[in-house]
């Protein structure tokens, strides 16, 4: 018998009525959807375990090799274990005569995974070379030093023995003008001033040392710079701009999807390099390197490590709005911009372009960081203008705690406020407690009579509190505030008024020195 089908349902051969049709469409649709987000899901896991595997791999090597260089520097003399574990520098003469100054930086190396005879050369190199620990470069005696080290030490005594840098600089400076300087008076001078900042004024010196004593007339070596971004996390940073400041006529390069960067410059003997590494979303970055001896071809800059903003405000000066609680212009136009640590007032009108001009083309992204103890930024605390040996600044840095802005077009144009024109900064001290009790065994504590007396010496004149005023009266365990110009790559102190004994300190505050 014949069988007929149910009503609704097709025959073979008939088309599927189209609600029906859809209806399938739809769940195969989420089918495949499920299929690939289970897929996707997969994969990220996968990228992660693979990503923290490989993390703790390299720390295993990092750490293994540590161990390597233990073994193989043990039995040198003058090289003690605090010494393999925190870095130290030696100096030797090669065959032909020629003073050789490297620092043994025991993180950067033990990353770079050297061969048993890479380890066993370097050891070699190590045991033949007068070994100086780092924590002793300032105390040293002259005569124990490389001839290069001894001015280098001598800059960075901080007013020892009654030497300051600005000492010496307006003695050199006054040789300069009679035309008495001698050749290493031009080279002195000219390495104070890159120092500072002052690439321009450097170049010149040089340029006279060429033009009257035919020297520094041309590079010492052509060297190759090769290093790595990486984010807070030890990520690398791909597409982030390397340059370097203190010299502009070198083309910035960018980082490949490994974080890695390289080029070649010519540069002199006792030359300051630095390095800046910029992104959108992310803080600078710098290092920086002092070519002691023209015998170096090649060095390798340790990681560069960029920061992400605690939070971004918006300003539009048109509108007069900004976002984010406790924010707001002033009647005057002043900007208030407020983080936990700090109160920035910014003039209407401060926040510039290229051109020096006053930004008024549209909104503004401001980047904002409370960095402290526990987050310190080690390529911007590692950079340090007066101390490259111990880290002056850097180190109180560290100790403080230290706040950070910047400033963006809604293109990712970075804009800078000059010191001509500065924002001021109030700021609550992050780590008062370890300035108190001398966590860091550095200086005495700080006490509160020592509180006191900065507080009476802010009344009457602004940012009075200076480098010099605590070198004079015997403050260096309070902390010389920093300001950090970013297009130079130096530190600027610019002294601060103490409003409190809790540690509330005010100061002005900019990106871009311009005087």
């Amino acid at each position: 018998m014949e069988q007929f089908p149910r009503e609704g349902t097709p025959r073979y051969g008939e088309p599927v009525p189209e609600p029906r049709r859809k209806a399938g469409l739809l769940v195969l649709f989420a089918i495949l959807i499920l299929i690939i987000g289970v897929a996707w899901g997969l994969s990220r896991y996968l990228a992660l375990f693979e990503e923290i595997r490989t993390q703790e791999d390299i720390a295993a090597r990092i750490a293994e090799n540590r161990i390597r260089f233990s073994n193989a520097f043990s039995d040198i003399a003058g090289v003690t274990e605090a010494d393999i574990a925190n870095g130290f520098w030696y100096t030797y003469t090669d065959a032909e005569g020629n003073e050789h100054v490297l620092y043994f930086d025991p993180n950067a190396l033990a990353a770079k995974n050297l061969s048993d005879a890479e380890v066993s050369y370097l050891a070699s190199l190590v045991a033949k070379s007068q070994v100086t620990n780092r924590s002793n470069m300032r105390v040293l005696s002259d005569s124990e030093l490389s001839s290069n080290l001894q001015f280098h030490n001598l800059v960075y005594s901080f007013g020892t023995g009654g030497t300051t840098t600005i000492g010496l600089e307006e003695t050199l400076e006054s040789k300069v003008r009679s035309g008495t300087a001698s050749s290493d008076d031009l080279l002195r001078l000219s390495y104070l001033y890159e120092l500072d900042g002052r690439y321009t004024e450097r170049d010149a010196l040089n340029r006279e040392n060429c033009e009257r004593f035919n020297v520094r007339c041309a590079s010492d070596v052509t060297l190759t710079i090769s290093g790595r971004v990486v984010d807070g996390r030890g990520a690398p940073v791909s597409g982030a701009s390397v340059a370097i400041v203190s010299k502009p006529e070198v083309r910035a390069v960018q980082t490949n999807a490994d974080g890695l960067y390289s080029f070649k410059t010519g540069v002199k003997e006792l030359e300051k390099l630095r390095i800046r590494a910029v992104k959108r979303n992310f803080s600078d970055g710098f290092a920086n390197l002092i070519v002691l001896t023209s015998g170096v071809k090649a060095l390798a800059v340790g990681d560069i490590a960029i920061e992400s903003p605690i939070n971004i405000v918006t300003v539009d000066y048109a509108e007069k709005t900004v976002t984010g609680a406790g924010n707001s212009f002033a009647p005057d136009g002043k900007l208030i911009i407020k983080t936990p640590q700090s109160t920035y007032e910014i003039p209407s009108g401060a926040i510039v372009g290229k051109d020096g001009k006053p930004y008024t083309k549209g909104p503004i992204d401001v980047y904002l960081y409370e960095f402290t103890k526990g987050n310190a930024p080690e390529s911007l605390t590692n950079l340090d203008t007066f101390d490259q040996v111990l880290g002056y600044a850097g180190d109180l840095m560290k100790t403080f705690g230290m706040p950070y802005i910047q400033f963006f077009t809604e293109d990712g144009v970075e804009l800078d406020v000059l010191k001509s024109k500065p924002m001021v900064l109030t700021y609550k001290i992050a780590e008062m407690e370890a300035l108190r009790t001398n966590q860091d065994q550095i200086y005495e504590p700080l006490t509160e009579a020592d509180m006191q007396l900065l507080v009476a010496a802010s009344i009457g004149e602004p940012y009075k509190i200076d480098r010099e005023f605590l070198i004079n009266n015997q403050l260096l365990r309070f902390p010389a505030f920093w300001v950090f110009d970013r297009r130079r790559g130096v530190w600027d102190n610019v002294g601060v008024s103490v409003l409190d004994t809790e540690g509330t300190i005010r100061s002005i505050f900019y990106t871009v020195r311009d005087d």
